[in-house]
């Protein structure tokens, strides 16, 4: 899953800390660090740096996972709609011709079975062309039903079916009023069930918060990078511009997978800081005391981070001043030497 979005944050809340702790270079911080990730700041240090913090509540959820989501053209579907209306236009005329020649070809032989005025070539001639329609009619319903099964095969039975109402049934994604979505799993052994995930999903978006999207049915395509399961989503906006969705955006995704229901907190997104390619966030343990853990790399969803366990309700987890934090923690300690070939070369 791509955290570089949240690397990027970090790299920009790291670059507003050195300046706030270049800010404070007047009024030194006078931190105490230990051993074990932690830092301790004398209460002004505390109110000149602007760390904040806070609660951490209790909360329930299912077994989640992290996935990601593609924002598709629904051209290509458009064009399928048009091209499976075409079939079916196209059975539908070959079968009144067919009916039609038919028909004609029976009124015929009566005529000159009866005597009447109708002759031997007519009749021919018309059972010629009732088997020429008839073969036209065979024609035009394999074709569409190729067209059906092209369908069924590029995009599975739900979007074929929907596709197969019409140009019309595709209207709210060509609009903008709703999103189609490609959401692929990570592998697995859940991407190698063929139960689906959760019929509702949480997308991340970077400006608008969390957005839910609804399932639509399995496709049939497999990512190139994930090869997990893959499946349709339609997620439905607010304005008809598309709420600022990109064709070919690729966006966070996190997808309930059902189970037991799972006791824990939420750690906040805002709370989290990149380190040495592993999450972690800074707990308030006392007045000015702090100390960092970290957090799960599969615990990520829409709200923040999920923690079943290594983590309390009613902690106060630092929000703001994380990288202040950590920056204090890996300083030096007093009176270190700087290795070896650090000096100005003179």
């Amino acid at each position: 899953m791509d955290f570089e979005p949240d690397r990027r944050r970090s790299r920009l809340a790291g670059a507003c800390a050195s300046a706030l702790a270049l800010a404070l270079a007047a009024a030194p911080l006078h931190a105490a660090t230990d051993s074990h990730g932690g830092v301790t700041l004398p209460a002004a240090s505390v109110d000149a740096s602007g760390i904040a913090t806070a609660v951490l509540q209790a909360t329930r959820q299912t077994a989640q996972t992290q996935a990601t989501a593609t924002v598709l053209d629904p051209q290509p579907l458009l064009a399928l709609a048009a091209q499976l209306l075409a079939a079916q236009a196209q059975v539908a005329a070959a079968t009144a011709a067919d009916d039609a020649a038919r028909l004609e070809a029976a009124r015929t032989a009566a005529l000159y079975r009866d005597g009447e005025n109708a002759s031997l070539q007519q009749v021919q001639a018309a059972a010629a062309l009732a088997a020429q329609t008839q073969a036209q009619q065979r024609i035009a319903q394999a074709q569409a039903q190729a067209a059906r099964s092209g369908a069924r095969a590029q995009w599975g039975p739900a979007l074929a079916a929907l596709a197969a109402r019409g140009p019309q049934a595709l209207d709210a994604y060509v609009q903008g009023r709703s999103a189609l979505l490609a959401v692929v799993l990570p592998a697995g052994p859940r991407s190698a069930s063929s139960t689906p995930p959760g019929t509702t999903i949480t997308l991340s978006m970077p400006a608008a918060g969390p957005l839910p999207a609804h399932l639509i049915g399995p496709s049939p395509r497999a990512d190139a990078v994930v090869q997990g399961a893959t499946y349709f989503y339609r997620a439905d906006l607010a304005r008809g511009d598309g709420a600022g969705l990109r064709i070919d955006q690729r966006l966070d995704a996190t997808v309930p997978l059902g189970g037991a229901v799972q006791t824990g907190v939420t750690v906040p997104a805002a709370a989290v800081i990149w380190y040495a390619g592993q999450p972690w966030a800074y707990v308030e343990t006392a007045a000015g005391q702090y100390a960092r853990r970290p957090l799960s790399l599969g615990s990520r969803h829409a709200g923040g981070w999920f923690e079943p366990s290594g983590w309390r309700a009613g902690e106060r987890v630092v929000v703001r001043g994380g990288e202040l934090l950590i920056s204090q923690e890996l300083l030096p300690p007093p009176g270190a030497k700087p290795p070896a070939g650090d000096g100005d070369g003179d």
